[in-house]
């Protein structure tokens, strides 16, 4: 497989051993995972992980947009907890590394293309390679602190400083997700988008 941004991604996570920022164990390391990988494009939505399922794959977005949802029976509807754009690692880290049920949906948006490794796979590569397996320590560092800062966005933040921030971290995606999903991800309806930008325009 050709070299790709997600070797990029992975080895700028931190905190790293000195072992892997060794030219001649990262490149076995890259070749190991190479062998291990499977690219996929997809033309339509579609679910790599359904809840109540167990999670056996990690993704990364080398193109296009995936989002993790939940289904609010309370409400009726669903509700985004993530929006993954392209190089994010994309997973349910609880589910994925501890081999938990998850109680998350993921889906990938029409247009985008995937690389992945299962979780078999993956202990395979750490079998050869134990230093690499800090890997899943950082990604499980990282999503810790983006639901912590995303739990703090939802209740400090008014619906229209999130939508300008989400355009932000985001662009154009207005263009990539449906306002029912942009609406479900900033915990309003999509009445209440609709409204909010017709009233203040676009940002």
């Amino acid at each position: 497989m050709r070299k790709h941004s997600l070797y990029d991604v992975v080895f700028q996570l931190r905190p790293l051993p000195k072992k892997l920022t060794e030219k001649t164990y990262v490149d076995e390391l890259i070749a190991a995972l190479d062998e291990r990988l499977t690219m996929t494009e997809h033309r339509h939505r579609y679910l790599l992980l359904n809840a109540g399922h167990v999670s056996d794959y990690l993704y990364f977005v080398e193109r296009g947009i995936a989002r993790g949802f939940y289904f609010d029976k309370n409400a009726g509807r669903e509700l985004t907890g993530i929006i993954w754009k392209e190089q994010s690692i994309v997973c349910d880290p609880v589910s994925f590394f501890q081999r938990k049920v998850s109680d998350v949906n993921i889906e990938v948006m029409r247009g985008s293309l995937l690389i992945s490794i299962s979780y078999r796979q993956l202990q395979d590569v750490y079998k050869a390679f134990p230093e690499a397996e800090v890997f899943s320590r950082c990604i499980s560092l990282q999503y810790a602190y983006y639901h912590a800062q995303r739990v703090r966005e939802l209740v400090g933040t008014t619906a229209w400083e999130r939508y300008r921030r989400l355009l932000q971290t985001h662009p154009g995606i207005e263009l990539k997700l449906s306002k029912a999903i942009i609406a479900s991800y900033l915990n309003i309806t999509p009445q209440t988008l609709a409204k909010m930008i017709r009233e203040r325009g676009h940002p």
